[in-house]
């Protein structure tokens, strides 16, 4: 392997070595500025013509950052993740990581580069959770760049990402589910708040599901796809979050009679629309057939909390209050995992850690009740 060094100006040095043949077997001669003294340019050709020996050389690119995310997108994220969490991926580098680093080379990116980022981005006053999303966004492209030769090392491993916040989850008591019952009565999302709280499903699993994977002599439904709003795409069908997203889940006789009623009304709607009516076969439809929006769906819960005086909950809280309910009723953190459909037990029983006490206190009384220990007979 041959290299050399020529000083071009004061503190800048031009390296010449022959790189490894293209995919023709063609010889390439490549041209590297360093800047620096001598010696660092002596360093800098070393480490050059040992990556080559070692067939660790990294071709030197000029692309961007952000080319390189835009085109990550387009490749892997398009043909590797669904269309939501493509949303997901544009969403945080165009946002957070486009704006810090995108101008910034590729392969000249650094860990100082992603801290500085993360840095910045806390002091904007986002939270820890997002900062980490943004991080393994990142991580997850630049592993790519690896993996396509791109990049030598992945410097993300080297940046610290913060850790999440522990918050204790906002919830809601029995007594204030009762009075958020009263107050959707007669609303048009009545039914989509009832079985979110009954059955615990994802906002995207409830406007997804169809007539088809109900049964309501049995008092089952099975979680088989989703619909979802994405930007530029309108509604659009997919698969649930993981592979344990797809599952059966049994039905309360509420959550049945709720059903019952909802399969009646639609029939109501059917009549009343005739020829306009377009049969999409999802259980939660407006009143022409049409799928709901879940924008919507979300945009009036939050309207409804704030009217009727409530404590503060997302629509996603509903899924939380369902799953609080039945720990707290005794039902074994195995199954509700599965009716939430968490790929493991342990992200419920960290999620909901902080109903664990009040548990375990009854569990200790449970055992006292089944087991007597004589106490030692008093001695003189």
């Amino acid at each position: 392997m041959n290299g050399s060094i020529r000083q071009r100006t004061k503190g800048t040095w031009q390296l010449r070595y022959d790189a490894p043949p293209d995919g023709t077997g063609r010889r390439k001669f490549v041209s590297e500025t360093v800047k620096g003294n001598k010696k660092d340019a002596e360093r800098v050709l070393r480490e050059r013509l040992a990556a080559i020996e070692n067939g660790g050389y990294v071709a030197r690119e000029k692309e961007t950052v952000s080319q390189f995310l835009n085109r990550w997108l387009q490749t892997y994220a398009a043909t590797n993740t669904t269309l939501r969490t493509q949303e997901g991926y544009r969403g945080n580098i165009q946002r957070y990581i486009a704006p810090a680093i995108g101008s910034v080379e590729l392969q000249k990116l650094t860990p100082q580069h992603i801290q500085k980022m993360y840095a910045g981005l806390l002091e904007r006053g986002l939270g820890n959770r997002t900062v980490l999303h943004v991080h393994r966004v990142l991580r997850k492209a630049l592993q790519d760049g690896v993996k396509w030769g791109l990049l030598v090392r992945n410097v993300a491993d080297a940046a610290t990402s913060p850790r999440p916040e522990n918050k204790e989850m906002e919830m809601w008591d029995t007594e204030t589910i009762s009075r958020f019952i009263d107050t959707i009565e007669g609303h048009r999302f009545r039914d989509f708040y009832l079985l979110a709280l009954l059955t615990g499903m994802r906002r995207s699993e409830l406007c997804g599901l169809k007539w088809d994977n109900v049964d309501l002599v049995a008092g089952r439904l099975s979680v088989v796809s989703t619909l979802q709003r994405i930007i530029g795409k309108g509604l659009v069908e997919g698969q649930p979050k993981t592979r344990r997203s797809r599952r059966s889940i049994a039905l309360s006789p509420q959550a049945v009679d709720v059903l019952h009623a909802m399969r009646g009304q639609q029939m109501e709607y059917q009549l009343a629309a005739g020829p306009l009516w377009q049969s999409t076969g999802y259980v939660l439809t407006q009143v022409d057939g049409r799928p709901m929006n879940p924008i919507k769906v979300t945009q009036e819960f939050t309207a409804l909390v704030r009217k009727a005086g409530l404590p503060h909950l997302t629509l996603h809280g509903l899924r939380h209050a369902h799953a609080t309910l039945l720990l707290t009723a005794g039902v074994h953190p195995k199954v509700v995992s599965e009716r939430l459909g968490h790929s493991n037990i342990a992200i419920t029983m960290d999620t909901y850690s902080h109903v664990m006490p009040g548990l375990q206190e009854e569990a200790v009384l449970g055992l006292d009740a089944l087991v007597t220990i004589k106490r030692p007979s008093a001695t003189n």
